[in-house]
């Protein structure tokens, strides 16, 4: 815990508005222009995916816009977005078994002699499949359990079959849409471990939108066999969704293991984040060091799980801290799990999400963040803009003194033209 006079020094919180609302508060504009592309281009493309496949078009709900930028805490451009495609197959509830041998991962096992029987029943127009949708279905199911690499694979190639019959300008697919910006988007497909990227590029903007797709499927079975995993602590929340998703494990022991999905809550975390608002800011403002400092394998969940962990020990307490204090506090908290080389997942405590980042990273980065911890500490009481010379760039900082200056230079001005004015009074 810090001592008075630093907790005194860390509790004004000038700097740290102005820093957030100048250079990492996103452009209302830009953020509206570029939703607006990415909605109009997703509808298409969806609607010519229902075109190509039968079992897609029978499966598919929606599409859920998840990540960063639909938490509020994404920095720097409004051009990269993370959308689930939420398929819903046709098999019953009561067909499906959730196990699992590997913490925050789940295996979908499925009853086939259930599944035909419904198939059979015609209990819901749901499950009356053509032989085409069967042998589709059966296609996603290995051993008795869906497999994630072949449910990944079937939506890519949809979604490949459904780009190549638009036409081509140059090297680049060509969507036509109506709005007031323009009435055609060029863009490319690029595939990018378990998701695919459409990259837009929209007429009269040289910076391209970054759309990554994974195909998911949605749940609201609250148990896995075998498995710690805090699913029942979903009901407490209003949406009670939760996603499996293609993302491979790190390490599989054996075959059996490729058939593992990853878990998602991306719904509760958004509840979470949004009932714990003072906490964004200081995520931005942590991800705005992170990309100063070019910490590439600290990812943005890995901060966003920080923090969450964070709201669920300190709850209604965060309302009391300055933002500027809380932000220096959170450093810390990631120091610890650097030198820890540990970060629990969330819903799962049996998950390290930093597992996969190399040791002598992990130390160089504890080694960074103790540096600027300790000068934070040993210069607060003396430099109004200790943080922000780690958070801003050398320009951003310039620009900041510019700003502080004049707020000060105008609030000055305020309190001598009322003081003039309370002495004309007398």
């Amino acid at each position: 815990m810090e001592d008075i006079q630093l907790r005194n020094s860390l509790s004004n919180d000038t700097v740290f508005n102005i820093i957030s609302k100048t250079f990492i508060s996103l452009p209302h504009d830009k953020v509206k222009k570029n939703n607006m592309y990415l909605q109009q281009a997703t509808t298409v493309l969806i609607d010519l995916m229902k075109l190509k496949d039968p079992l897609f078009a029978k499966a598919y709900k929606q599409i859920i816009f998840c990540g960063s930028f639909y938490k509020g805490t994404k920095v720097g451009h409004p051009n990269e977005y993370d959308l689930n495609i939420v398929l819903e197959l046709p098999i019953p509830d009561n067909a499906i078994t959730l196990c699992s041998t590997r913490p925050a991962f789940t295996k979908i096992h499925v009853n086939t002699a259930t599944c035909v029987q419904a198939f059979n029943s015609n209990i819901s127009p749901k499950y009356v499949l053509s032989e085409k949708e069967r042998r589709l279905l059966q296609n996603l199911i290995r051993n008795d359990f869906l497999d994630p690499d072949s449910f990944r694979q079937w939506v890519e190639g949809i979604l490949s079959r459904a780009v190549n019959d638009l036409p081509k300008h140059q090297n680049k697919y060509e969507l036509v849409v109506q709005n007031d910006y323009g009435t055609f988007i060029r863009f490319t497909v690029r595939k990018s471990g378990p998701a695919f990227t459409l990259i837009l590029n929209v007429p009269n903007d040289d910076e391209a939108i970054h759309i990554d797709f994974a195909p998911t499927l949605a749940f609201n079975k609250y148990s896995i066999h075998g498995s710690a995993t805090k699913l029942d602590a979903v009901l407490q929340y209003r949406n009670k969704t939760w996603f499996a998703i293609t993302l491979p494990l790190n390490n599989p022991d054996s075959n059996n293991d490729k058939f593992h999905w990853r878990l998602s809550f991306c719904h509760q975390e958004r509840e979470i984040l949004a009932h714990y608002g003072r906490m964004k800011p200081v995520i931005r403002f942590m991800k705005k060091l992170r990309d100063v400092e070019n910490w590439k394998s600290i990812a943005s969940y890995y901060i966003e799980t920080l923090c969450l962990h964070k709201v669920s020990e300190m709850r209604e307490d965060l309302n009391k801290l300055p933002l500027t204090l809380l932000f220096f506090r959170m450093l810390k908290e990631l120091h610890h799990a650097c030198v820890q080389h540990e970060l629990r997942y969330f819903w799962d405590n049996g998950y390290n999400l930093l597992e996969k980042v190399g040791r002598n990273e992990m130390c160089n980065i504890a080694c960074r963040l103790n540096n600027i911890i300790q000068n934070i500490s040993k210069g607060a009481t003396s430099d109004t803009f200790i943080i922000a010379k780690y958070v801003l760039n050398i320009g951003e900082l310039q620009l900041l003194h510019l700003e502080y200056h004049r707020r000060q230079n105008e609030t000055q001005d305020n309190n001598e033209e009322q003081t003039n004015s309370r002495c004309a009074l007398l």
